[in-house]
């Protein structure tokens, strides 16, 4: 027999190409061996860790499974920074000279905190004032705790924003119902109470935080550094009329 035909010189490269195809498939078809780097793999736990998209939480909370958590404050830490409201520049420093529920007696800084006092015998009858600046009607706003507390509620309005205040008084004996009423100037809210060594109202201010609602927490809450800022009483009292 004939030997058989060789193959053509042309042919030869693409016999070639074909068989380095044919290797590359086999090697791109082999599981890898080597683990990938470090960085690569702290960059897949951390897309791992990232909240679903859309997620959009307010402050204070964090996503959790495509459900905004709140954020539990450290123990022994309050959960909002507060920083109280000092007198405004411009405002008179001296005490006596602003109007308070106790008409006819001066007041004085309270011993401790931004709060004011009023040196008052028994009896001596509290009644409501309003606001420097204030707009509509003044509200009481008695707790139904034990004991109660007595607080008024005042809407101000200052440069086109609109802002609330808390009274909180101390020292006053009264005996009105829980509950909250809208009243008027000179309304009585009670008489001061008897006490050991000076009787009088301490009365203390605090201004909401922006968005808190009184009507939407209990009247306790209010006074709380996460509801409320404590603010200097000269800062929204008004002044005596001059003579």
């Amino acid at each position: 027999m004939s030997p058989a035909p060789r193959a053509a010189p042309a042919l030869w490269p693409l016999a070639i190409a074909a068989t380095a195809a044919g290797l590359a498939v086999i090697m791109w078809r082999r599981p890898p061996t080597e683990q990938a780097p470090p960085r690569a793999q702290a960059a897949s736990a951390s897309a791992a860790l990232r909240p679903p998209s859309g997620v959009d939480c307010p402050p204070q909370q964090l996503p959790d499974d495509s459900v905004c958590l709140p954020v539990p404050p450290v123990e022994g830490r309050e959960a909002v920074a507060s920083a109280p409201l000092e007198l405004l520049p411009g405002r008179a420093p001296d005490y006596a000279r602003y109007v308070t529920p106790i008409a006819n007696y001066p007041a004085a800084a309270a011993p401790q905190g931004l709060a004011l006092f009023v040196a008052a015998p028994r009896g001596v009858p509290v009644t409501a004032v309003n606001l420097e600046a204030q707009s509509g009607p003044t509200r009481r706003w008695v707790t139904a705790g034990v004991p109660p507390r007595l607080m008024t509620l005042h809407r101000v309005e200052r440069s086109g924003s609109m802002r609330t205040y808390v009274l909180a008084y101390e020292g006053v004996a009264f005996d009105t119902a829980p509950g909250m009423q809208e009243i008027v100037v000179g309304t009585p809210l009670g008489r001061v109470a008897a006490g050991r060594g000076v009787t009088g109202l301490t009365l203390q201010v605090r201004q909401l935080r922006r968005g808190v609602e009184p009507e939407n927490l209990p009247p306790e809450r209010l006074l709380l550094d996460a509801s409320s800022l404590a603010c200097d009483p000269r800062n929204v009292l008004p002044l005596e009329p001059t003579l």
